[in-house]
């Protein structure tokens, strides 16, 4: 399932379990998977909306089966697939031997990154995926991303399976093409699984199938993984009113999380001299 399809599903399924309309429920999601990932989608309904764009930025952890002796030109399975080497267990291993340096020199921290054609960034206001479907030219520009850690976790001949903690923005499929390049023996993504956004981990997520309201998390707990400011009762009634609150500063950031009585009550942004709603959080 894609990701709009994973939000309509669940606008569905929640909206019969209240005996309302569909279009009565708000949901979204804070980054969408391609349609060959599986794993972790952070989905916002009513209110947690609101908070979703501040989790599209947030680190992310995959784990990632590459095939090696062939390229892709969506870097993917799903693409149209060229051997380039006739690999065997033997050259394999010789391969594999080559991959911690390979990756220490020119994977890890700070690199830069084409994304792929076949992605859903806009060139000229169209997805680069549907011009190059089209046939036309794609050219995109390099881009820096980090890579925290990757990690190899098991090979099985001509397979690899890796473990990859990465910052926003950061394609895996480029990753392990760019790879396969570097070992001159080409690769491309399998399978891909999400695990981790920030520290919200798949081994906690719901199955759609198997979707419990109870589990939801609070917008209290996804806020305080951010910079928050307590509010006392003036400063509540003050911002309430649609006013600044004077002589207050967010010092790190564009953004902190108001919280009044334990409760999010919005999210606050530097004004005049001041601070004032960027969003206000309404509670039933």
């Amino acid at each position: 399932m894609t990701s709009f399809e994973v939000v309509k599903e669940l606008r569905k399924r929640l909206a019969f379990s209240k005996g309302l309309k569909p279009s009565s429920i708000k949901v979204g999601h804070s980054g969408t998977l391609d349609r060959l990932a599986t794993g972790l989608l952070i989905v916002g309904v009513g209110e947690g909306c609101k908070l979703l764009e501040f989790l599209i930025g947030c680190d992310k952890e995959y784990e990632v089966l590459a095939y090696f002796g062939a390229v892709s030109d969506t870097y993917d399975e799903d693409g149209k697939i060229t051997p380039l080497k006739d690999l065997n267990k033997k050259n394999f291993d010789g391969i594999l031997k080559k991959l911690p340096k390979i990756i220490s020199e020119n994977f890890l921290g700070e690199i830069l990154q084409v994304p792929p054609k076949f992605s859903a960034l806009k060139v000229q206001g169209r997805r680069a995926s549907d011009r190059a479907r089209a046939g036309e030219e794609v050219n995109l520009s390099k881009r820096e991303v980090t890579i925290f850690s990757f990690d190899l976790l098991d090979f099985t001949f001509p397979t690899a399976s890796f473990r990859i903690k990465c910052s926003s923005g950061t394609y895996v499929r480029s990753l392990i093409h760019d790879l396969g390049q570097k070992l001159s023996c080409g690769a491309y993504v399998k399978e891909l699984r999400r695990t981790m956004i920030d520290d919200f981990s798949v081994q906690d997520a719901v199955s759609l199938d198997n979707i419990d309201v109870q589990k939801i998390v609070s917008l209290e707990y996804v806020a305080r993984h951010f910079q928050f400011l307590t509010l006392n009762s003036d400063e509540f009634d003050l911002l309430r009113d649609g006013k600044i609150l004077k002589n207050k500063k967010i010092e790190q950031g564009c953004f902190a999380m108001a919280f009044y009585e334990n409760r999010l009550v919005g999210v606050l942004e530097n004004a005049d001299s001041g601070v004032k709603y960027r969003k206000v959080i309404h509670h039933d």
